[in-house]
């Protein structure tokens, strides 16, 4: 059934026509019915001079495989950049901090005068000179500052982040998130290249980044919430653990690159990688906002249907009749937001327990820059063999997340007739096994062919994070996954702002106690992952929720 919407001369006649036959009857209303009425027939629009404009679907132009491609190029783009310059940009601090200290301690070691030493100091000390101990810890207490001061933002900012990107789109905060990790990166160079002018320690003002994007953590939370807007829920895990192994590949194959360039001069790595994240900041306009794609009259619904409990029961609306003073009543709106922005968190448990695992995702992380020393140290090898051992690693680990799981996830479905939650709960179960076996076995390994042989077992559990994540989307409405995702970015920065200290701690006290101890922070690993995994068995699905679904994964 069809609305006919009368063109302007129709309209021009047909009152022309009303206005004659009032002219005729001299304006009276007792002829034969009001004139108001004349020719007016059933065929007459019911509002004159007026256009019914009917509710258009969105145009979703760009479809989802095309969106997906695109988000996995500015993922890789943006790990590629990072990757190229995090090198040489540790070189250059290095150079700044070993030039001004023997300028102190001892000015023989100064080839190049101030007057003639290139920017970032380079060629003014030879590198050799710059491992001494009063350089190192320097440098070392630079960049844990750095860390540190760059975990605050997150903290402070995810949630609202979160809560405002369900509100107001995806795309104006990853944008800003890209713009902001530009300016981080400039900044820096621009304090090292001017090194002579500033202090280096003036760098640790690139943390103000993070009050335009909430941070590293924050962006990426929003990455997999675009991702989750655009999949449906037999895919979704595909498509996280390829976009897991897209970020792999770039650590695989940048450093090396990174490493032959800096031998010609470490700008040039330094400034490609920035010049990289401009790319991506160009390549992710043309992405359109994906808030509501699912669901393109902009009424956002829950990513399964609700349950009749009283956990998903919504909340009742404020009380509006009392008027609090003007401070009190902003502070009383801002507590009532918080709540309501984490609200999902009490009504139901499992997304709190499935979200405390995400901790161990950074300690992991921040276990892999150990490994290298834990190698050298412990297997008495040079730090170059060491090396090719993480490069194996990292080799399997994105031919698991490329390869292994995404073809395992569909074979699963298909051949056990589960649905994309069954599924992702029972891989995320299988593959934390792999990780509490492999880093405990990485721990007692007492030779070098043992030793690889426990981090292939423990790089089979790389998924394990990616999986839950998956499985959570599917436990949330549409409209609080972001939300749910600025928490976890929140776990991830605790993880990394006190992870490497803790299992440095641990290694140190490892290294004290002699023997197999020297394993100690890997048994940690295997004992907290066990302590995770005990989580991941107790959640459950509820009774109805895996079958409600199924007709989703078919399309």
């Amino acid at each position: 059934m069809g609305f006919t919407i009368p063109s302007d001369s129709d309209m021009s006649a047909k009152t022309d026509q009303d206005d004659s036959s009032i002219a005729k009857d001299g304006g009276s209303s007792n002829s034969k019915g009001s004139s108001l009425h004349d020719g007016v027939t059933e065929r007459s629009p019911l509002l004159r001079g007026q256009v019914i404009e009917l509710p258009s679907r969105r145009p979703q132009w760009m479809s989802r495989s095309a969106l997906t491609i695109i988000l996995t190029l500015v993922v890789g783009l943006l790990a590629s950049g990072d990757q190229l310059m995090d090198s040489p940009q540790t070189r250059i601090i290095e150079s700044v901090i070993c030039y001004r200290y023997y300028e102190r301690v001892d000015p023989s070691k100064i080839q190049v005068g101030r007057d003639a030493v290139g920017p970032g100091a380079g060629g003014g000390v030879a590198e050799m000179w710059c491992k001494a101990d009063g350089v190192q810890e320097q440098l070392a207490m630079l960049r844990g500052y750095q860390q540190l001061f760059d975990g605050f933002p997150a903290l402070l900012l995810a949630v609202p982040f979160g809560w405002a990107a369900d509100r107001y789109g995806r795309k104006p905060f990853l944008m800003l998130g890209l713009i902001s990790f530009v300016f981080r990166a400039s900044w820096i160079q621009f304090i090292t290249w001017f090194w002579q002018a500033f202090d280096i320690r003036l760098t640790w003002l690139s943390a103000l980044h993070g009050l335009i994007s909430g941070s590293s953590p924050v962006v990426s939370a929003l990455f997999f919430v675009v991702l989750s807007d655009i999949t449906s829920e037999a895919e979704r895990a595909a498509v996280f653990l390829r976009i897991g192994a897209t970020e792999l590949l770039a650590n695989l194959t940048m450093p090396p690159l990174s490493a032959w360039l800096m031998d010609i001069n470490p700008w040039i790595p330094s400034l490609c990688g920035t010049l990289i994240m401009c790319m991506c900041i160009f390549l992710f306009a043309v992405v359109p906002e994906t808030l509501n794609y699912k669901h393109p009259y902009g009424s956002p619904s829950s990513s399964h249907p609700p349950s009749p409990s009283a956990e998903t029961a919504p909340l009742p609306p404020p009380d509006m009749s009392v008027r609090n003073p003007i401070s009190a009543d902003f502070t009383t709106r801002w507590i009532g937001t918080v709540k309501d922005a984490t609200a999902f968190l009490t009504r139901d448990w499992r997304v709190t327990a499935l979200i405390l695992p995400f901790f161990g995702h950074m300690l992991i992380g921040n276990a892999t820059q150990l490994l290298l020393q834990y190698l050298s140290k412990r297997y008495e090898v040079t730090f170059s063999k060491a090396t090719l051992l993480l490069t194996i690693y990292n080799a399997v680990r994105v031919l698991l997340l490329f390869v292994v799981l995404p073809h395992l996830s569909t074979a699963v479905m298909r051949i056990f007739h589960l649905t994309g939650q069954k599924k992702d709960l029972y891989l995320a179960r299988a593959s934390i096994l792999f990780i509490i076996a492999g880093w405990t076995l990485v721990g007692l390994a007492p030779n070098i062919p043992t030793v690889a042989i426990s981090m292939a077992v423990a790089s089979l559990g790389q998924g394990t994070y990616l999986l839950v994540r998956s499985f959570l989307t599917s436990l949330v409405p549409v409209h609080h996954i972001a939300r749910v995702y600025s928490i976890i970015s929140v776990v991830d920065t605790l993880g990394a702002m006190f992870g490497g200290a803790l299992l440095a701690g641990l290694f140190k006290r490892g290294i004290a106690l002699g023997g197999t101890w020297i394993g100690l922070p890997f048994f940690f690993l295997g004992l907290i992952s066990a302590a995770f995994a005990v989580l991941m068995f107790v959640v459950r699905l509820r009774e109805g929720e895996g079958e409600l679904l199924a007709d989703e994964q078919e399309m």
